[in-house]
């Protein structure tokens, strides 16, 4: 294995993800999904969050979640290698590569529905007269190679953007069909209606983390309209003040009080960029320190 160049940003990827107390007052399953990847030769990493829809209807979303970041991942992965500047080619790269989750998660769910057919009871609201409806889930990721960076969201949740100096901006245009009731789905009739995109220069803007999160995060916070922005500065401030290694063992307690509060499947995923935030050895940040060695 050659060494990776120094040029080369390092991007660690954090992620947690907590049940909803209502879901599990409903002994329902988790409904989030969350799945990262990266390859730190490279400087190539992806993140990606899902929130299956609750209702009724959506009886088999914990599964579409699943297939949804799984999906995210493998096709931003083989978009990534192309994608050689923040200009517009790569945004609608990106864009191709949204069409290409939503028909790899299509393909995936007419899969496990050809081995898990709707039972008679699931036929009776509908399930094989719109097969996809019982999988719905929004879908929410993040990609960097070297200084690009690119997300794209189908439906609700929060993708956030935090510069060396932590102030807190949302990459991705508003979604002008989100109320706070209802949301744009990877199984509505057109999905990619809903697509948004959105490409970055990681360089020039001093990105330094991103944070994808489900709407049981944002949902929760007392400030409805600036959690965001405290959110990122806090976590970078975190990561630069108290190592990668002490956020990762906190994450799961902060994901924990939106969930009991709010009682929605609360998930987060983290791209840290080290050089940037400041963090010297981000490979080390779960490692037990090697004892130096005694004299003699």
């Amino acid at each position: 294995m050659t060494d990776r160049p120094d040029a080369v940003p390092v991007w660690t990827t954090l992620s947690g993800t907590t049940i909803g107390s209502v879901h599990v007052r409903d002994q329902l399953p988790l409904q989030d999904a969350v799945h990262t990847w990266s390859d730190p030769e490279t400087g190539h990493a992806v993140v990606a969050v899902a929130d299956g829809h609750g209702h009724r209807f959506h009886f088999r979303s914990d599964t579409g979640a699943a297939l949804a970041v799984v999906s995210a991942v493998e096709e931003l992965r083989r978009v990534l290698p192309e994608l050689g500047a923040a200009d517009e080619a790569a945004r609608d790269r990106v864009a191709q590569a949204g069409a290409a989750i939503v028909a790899t998660w299509t393909a995936k769910v007419e899969h496990h529905l050809a081995a898990n057919p709707y039972s008679p009871a699931e036929d009776e609201i509908g399930a094989s007269a719109d097969p996809l409806r019982a999988y719905g889930s929004t879908i929410l990721a993040a990609a960097a190679a070297g200084d690009v960076m690119v997300f794209l969201q189908i439906g609700d949740g929060d993708s956030v953007l935090v510069s060396a100096d932590g102030t807190a901006t949302r990459p991705l245009p508003e979604d002008p069909d989100l109320d706070g009731l209802h949301t744009s789905s990877l199984c509505q009739p057109r999905p990619l209606d809903a697509l948004r995109v959105g490409v970055v220069d990681a360089a020039a803007d001093q990105a330094a983390l991103v944070f994808l999160c489900t709407d049981g995060f944002g949902r929760s916070r007392v400030d409805t309209h600036g959690w965001w922005r405290q959110t990122g500065d806090q976590l970078l401030d975190f990561a630069r003040t108290r190592g990668l290694g002490w956020v990762r063992e906190q994450l799961p307690e902060w994901l924990a009080e939106p969930a009991l509060i709010g009682g929605d499947d609360t998930t987060m995923a983290l791209l840290v960029r080290s050089d940037v935030a400041g963090i010297d050895r981000p490979d080390l940040a779960d490692t037990v320190p090697v004892p130096e060695a005694a004299d003699g």
